[in-house]
């Protein structure tokens, strides 16, 4: 059986306009070799969802919105219905909430699940809920912020007006003096360095030949550390501490003598003071001294030996 040209080419055609309608509805989201169900929910406002506009859960798309009408003439309801796929369950108390994709992106629907019991048969409707739109909760969340940024701008304007009263002509021209005063200090303490350049270069390898010769006597500073770490061990072995105790001990005993015998206090003390205790030990020395002349130039009249006997001595 030979096919004509125009049935092929009808063929064609009607194969096209299939292909056509299901690319533009699977483009939509309406996808017809996918089993799916469908749920209802109504709404006062929608705020701006469109169809197709996806039906997510825990943001994993599960759906696409199936089409949006007035519920009624006489009402002002939304009946919005969704394309979900079989597999997913709704449980009882399960809210369709429409939410923005992002600030510019357009709306969705977002299924809350419900904790049941029980879950929803296809083609219940569930409640729908919208939310107060983001830029509403922007502003209501935003407002304190505005005034704060009011005030503080107000504050700035504040700020600033009183820097223009300051930045009079008169102080223009003393800070510019400032400045300059500033610039001719800097250059001649540029001239200082660069003329005591050598001197300060010197110091610096001076500096750096001590610390050179630090670190090459390390060895023997060490060994002189040690030295005075023994000394000062046998210092304190050498209990001076005590020592100098008792040496302020016996100077406070050797002063308060020295007061005594100032005072005339003690033998020695009345012999330094006193006159007439001087006097009348110079004249018991005299008496002593012509004792001892006497005894020298006469002997025999205080001392007297005899082999027979005592022999009286004859009184003169």
């Amino acid at each position: 059986m030979k096919i004509s040209n125009e049935v092929k080419i009808g063929f064609v055609a009607l194969l096209t306009i299939v292909a056509f309608i299901w690319l533009y509805n699977f483009l939509k989201g309406k996808e017809y070799f996918k089993k799916t169900t469908y749920y209802y929910s109504i709404y006062e406002n929608i705020g701006g969802l469109a169809e197709s506009s996806p039906v997510e859960i825990n943001g994993y798309k599960v759906g696409v919105v199936q089409s949006i009408e007035l519920l009624n003439a006489e009402s002002d309801k939304i009946l919005v219905t969704f394309s979900v796929g079989k597999n997913f369950k709704l449980p009882i108390n399960t809210v369709a909430e429409i939410i923005p994709v992002s600030l510019i992106a357009g709306m969705k629907v977002h299924f809350v699940y419900g904790n049941g019991p029980g879950i929803y048969s296809y083609g219940d409707t569930i409640p729908g809920r919208f939310p107060e739109p983001i830029i509403s909760r922007l502003e209501t969340e935003l407002l304190p912020l505005k005034d704060r940024i009011s005030e503080l701008i107000g504050t700035i304007d504040t700020v600033i007006g009183s820097i223009d009263e300051i930045m009079n002509p008169k102080f223009k021209k003393d800070f510019s003096g400032i400045v300059d005063n500033l610039n001719s200090t800097t250059e001649s303490f540029d001239n200082i360095i660069g003329s005591k350049e050598t001197d300060l270069k010197t110091s610096l390898e001076n500096l750096t030949r001590f610390s050179q010769m630090l670190a090459d006597n390390s060895s023997n500073m060490s060994s002189t550390f040690s030295n005075l770490e023994a000394i000062t061990d046998t210092l304190a072995a050498a209990d001076i501490y005590n020592t100098v105790l008792n040496l302020k001990s016996g100077l406070e005993k050797t002063s308060l003598l020295l007061e005594n015998m100032n005072e005339g206090k003690g033998s020695a003390g009345q012999l330094l003071t006193n006159d007439s205790l001087y006097a009348n030990l110079t004249k018991s020395l005299g008496s002593l001294n012509e004792l001892l002349k006497d005894m020298k130039a006469n002997p025999k009249r205080y001392v007297h030996f005899s082999i027979f006997g005592k022999k009286n001595i004859p009184s003169d």
